[in-house]
């Protein structure tokens, strides 16, 4: 399994189209590893900005930073060529799901025996102690260090809550690209389950049903047939635009 460090990932140069395309048909057609390796290698920062959202423990954040490199090589295994999106937003389901799985089974062995613990130890344990021991089973590093006679830690960590600016550039991009698959998808609606979908699913605060049938002229009834049937048509297109059912829920 390929690993990559943090500071490498995040210096890793992006491909262009043709690079990430001709990388994938090598792989795919010829099981060449040194274009799987630059495919991943050049997306890793995906699965280390995935894995440091997801935990704050350095050893959890490489354990899942292998799972999302694992999502990455499965991504490039599914990968059909004939998708018009880039391979970073049809990877974003795969590095996500592996992460969330592995994040699931470590907060079984962790979260479980902290809690165990703790309840055993019922009344034995001071406040200040059960803020002990949930603070190291979470992995969390105070900077300020025990303060008090009872050695009671601050909340300060060494985690920023905040993403970086690599997490934001993976984010941004990613956000863009799948506006951009949306917006090509939606060409195949007619202009009034366009209208429905943009007014009752894409805006923040949707349209109120009834408000948009009497604008449109058409009963509610009607109007949610439409809604319906779009939505039919607009499932098929971004699957064969290269999302998953997974990923359209």
């Amino acid at each position: 399994m390929m690993s990559l460090s943090y500071q490498a990932a995040m210096q890793e140069p992006l491909l262009e189209v043709m690079q990430e395309r001709m990388a994938i048909k090598s792989w795919q057609d010829t099981g060449d590893r040194n274009s799987l390796e630059l495919l991943v290698r050049s997306h890793a920062r995906q699965a280390w900005a995935k894995a440091i959202s997801c935990a704050n423990n350095p050893v959890h954040v490489e354990d899942l930073v292998v799972e999302g490199i694992i999502g990455l090589i499965r991504a490039a295994n599914n990968f059909d060529l004939k998708f018009k999106v880039r391979f970073s937003s049809y990877a974003v389901w795969w590095v996500s799901a592996g992460i969330s799985a592995a994040l699931a089974r470590i907060k079984v062995v962790i979260d479980i025996p902290a809690r165990t613990y703790i309840e055993a130890c019922g009344d034995r344990l001071t406040d200040d102690r059960t803020i002990q021991v949930q603070t190291a089973i979470k992995g969390i590093v105070p900077l300020d260090g025990p303060m008090g006679e009872a050695g009671v830690f601050t909340p300060k960590t060494l985690q920023c809550p905040e993403p970086n600016p690599e997490e934001l550039v993976v984010e941004q991009s990613s956000r863009v690209a799948l506006a951009r698959t949306l917006y090509t998808a939606m060409a195949v609606l007619t202009p009034a389950e366009r209208k429905i979908i943009k007014r009752l699913k894409l805006k923040p605060n949707p349209d109120c049903i009834q408000g948009l049938a009497t604008e449109m002229k058409i009963t509610r009834t009607r109007l949610r047939q439409i809604e319906r049937h779009a939505l039919m048509r607009l499932r098929k297109e971004l699957l064969n635009c290269g999302f998953e059912l997974e990923m359209l829920g």
